[in-house]
């Protein structure tokens, strides 16, 4: 896997493909044995549940491939730092100038066709952990390049220092940064889906947002269930899960998407190193441990206590 020269590329613009496998592979220099002819520098690392990549080079074409394992969805976000770009998109192309943030689907190829000498800092989020409904990613997908707004500007300014720290920071520490990054990707969807004007459904959202609201209120409750949270609305079962398949989701979904979150935050709040994993799992409303671990593994790839133990454990003595 690297840099290789496409067929098709014109004498001032080359061509480079990264390609990659699977969501751990990552953008690689080429080769010795490589066929391309690009001066560019592509690095790549792991920070954590997420990918980190940085490639540079002269005016070019550049394509990176999707991840080859459907079974693991993932988000694109890039900015660049250097140079001025058109992302190609399905129904047309876009201009990124450098400082605008823009965001693809993992499963597609990303397509730039950069006008002048660049860099682009790359970052592959896996769909689980974020904190979004289906519609919610949709959305953000569909939007273009931007680096306006509230949030933008700040998940800008980590993209361009975060291919530095991949190699500088310890375990834990990457944890944090990527838990961060994601937080960040999570708020700009709902930032924009906030600062939306009302439209003839906003009593529906209104009632979605008290519905998710007491289900926050409520998780530590074994008992919580669709039919407990409708009762409660004084509304159908039948309404409840229209209301929140209208948003890409199932209630228990939700339900166990919120449990495992605050379970996680929890596990990994200083001075908490020697919390049991069982005393998490009962007091968010699981049914027990065993369960927990698995729905926590699944949505996160790691285990409950390898979480814990990578946030709470003190820093190494070689750690900066």
């Amino acid at each position: 896997m690297g840099l290789t020269t496409s067929p098709g590329a014109t004498d001032d613009t080359q061509t480079t493909r990264c390609a990659t496998g699977t969501a751990a592979e990552a953008l690689l220099p080429a080769s010795s044995g490589s066929v391309c002819r690009s001066t560019g520098r592509a690095t790549t690392g792991r920070l954590g549940f997420v990918q980190v990549s940085a490639v540079s080079g002269p005016a070019q074409s550049l394509v990176l491939s999707p991840t080859a394992d459907i079974r693991a969805p993932s988000v694109v976000v890039g900015v660049h730092t250097r140079g001025r770009a058109r992302l190609v998109r399905g129904n047309g192309d876009d201009l990124c100038a450098p400082g605008d943030l823009f965001v693809r689907d993992g499963s597609e190829p990303l397509v730039l066709h950069e006008a002048e000498d660049f860099e682009l800092h790359v970052v592959r989020i896996p769909r689980r952990a974020l904190a979004l409904t289906d519609p919610q990613v949709r959305d953000l997908l569909g939007r273009g390049p931007r680096s306006d707004g509230t949030v933008a500007p700040l998940l800008v300014s980590v993209l361009r220092t975060l291919p530095r720290t991949v190699t500088d920071c310890s375990p834990r520490t990457a944890l944090h940064l990527a838990g961060n990054v994601t937080e960040l990707l999570a708020a700009l969807a709902v930032e924009e889906t906030e600062t939306r004007p009302p439209d003839s459904h906003r009593d529906r959202a209104a009632l979605t947002r008290r519905l998710c609201a007491h289900i926050d209120e409520h998780l530590w409750h074994r008992d919580l269930s669709p039919a407990a949270v409708a009762a409660a609305h004084h509304i159908s079962i039948r309404y409840l899960h229209k209301l929140f398949s209208a948003h890409g989701s199932t209630v228990g979904r939700w339900i166990q998407h919120r449990r495992l979150e605050e379970a996680r935050r929890e596990l990994a709040r200083p001075g908490r190193g020697t919390t049991g994993v069982a005393a998490v799992a009962a007091r968010w409303g699981f049914v027990g441990a065993a369960h927990f671990s698995r729905s926590f593994r699944q949505a996160y790839g790691m285990s409950p206590s390898d979480w814990r133990d990578s946030r709470t454990a003190p820093p190494s003595s070689s750690a900066g």
